[in-house]
């Protein structure tokens, strides 16, 4: 009886556990996911190809904005850096106001190293230590990131969106190179136009 007791016990303890664990998968559940949400999604496809002059690198990447009224009730816009095959290390990330066939002032940053030592995030080595392959990294971007460039004075998300919208701004990635003649070591990588997705 006692056994009978135990277990019975251990069963309705597991499924209290379940239904818990199950409340709280479902509270955590993102509002991108949200069925009353609409999402707006704008993809940069990044490949050396797409720099002015065009660089020789296999490294490639895809940056995804998401807006919907959340973030713009937040005045914000979240991103994803997705970039693979590096073959330096990755100094900074920019989005810069510009159309396909010219280079432009940057906009914002959405990832930028704090030292010029290598980039830690979410890197993996491949042959050696100083070898790093991919980065992955995400964020959310707002008016106040716009410390620079054509938006500078802007107070409102919208502003960026535009761009977007219109095919005038692009992600740059820039990666350190010992032989650089730039002042902190950093050359473009890889470039891709956002493009509404």
């Amino acid at each position: 009886m006692c056994a009978a007791l135990i277990l019975s016990i251990t069963i309705i303890a597991s499924l209290y556990f379940i239904i818990q664990l199950t409340g709280t998968v479902v509270s955590f559940e993102s509002k991108l996911l949200q069925p009353t949400q609409q999402n707006q999604s704008y993809v940069a496809n990044l490949a050396g190809v797409n720099n002015i002059p065009p660089v020789n690198t296999n490294a490639t990447g895809i940056v995804k904005f998401i807006t919907n009224d959340h973030y713009y009730n937040n005045n914000e816009v979240y991103y994803e850096i997705n970039l693979t095959n590096l073959n330096s290390d990755v100094g900074k990330v920019e989005v810069h106001l510009g159309q396909k066939n010219e280079n432009g002032p940057a906009v914002t940053t959405l990832y930028q190293t704090t030292t010029s030592l290598p980039s830690e995030i979410c890197c993996t080595s491949a042959d050696s230590e100083n070898e790093r392959t991919k980065l992955f990294f995400n964020g959310t971007v707002f008016p106040q990131t716009f410390e620079f460039g054509p938006l500078a004075d802007s107070k409102n998300i919208t502003d960026l969106v535009n761009l977007f919208n219109n095919g005038s701004a692009y992600v740059q990635v820039y990666a350190y190179h010992p032989d650089s003649l730039s002042l902190f070591g950093l050359d473009d990588e890889i470039r891709g136009q956002i493009a509404k997705q």
